[in-house]
């Protein structure tokens, strides 16, 4: 379980050489979407661009995230589009 105000890395995707990233930023708590009615997690993005819900990325703490995917690919940040 995740503490509000953890450091997360929010993942579009992963091929060989690229992870595409939505951003760095907080991780807030399960917050009610405001579409969807449920808790979800919520992702405040450092960048100023908004917020990132669990449900539309993959996500983990950022020391998890250089540990698992970094390993020789590089990061590309995408932005969010809603």
């Amino acid at each position: 379980m995740h503490t509000p105000g953890t450091r997360v890395v929010a993942m579009r995707d992963a091929n060989e050489t690229t992870v595409f990233l939505y951003g760095y930023g907080v991780y807030d708590g399960d917050i009610e979407h405001p579409e969807f009615g449920f808790p979800n997690p919520r992702i405040t993005l450092d960048d100023g661009a908004g917020v990132v819900w669990g449900l539309e990325c993959w996500w983990m703490p950022e020391d998890q995230f250089k540990d698992l995917y970094i390993k020789g690919r590089s990061v590309e940040i995408v932005g969010i589009k809603h």
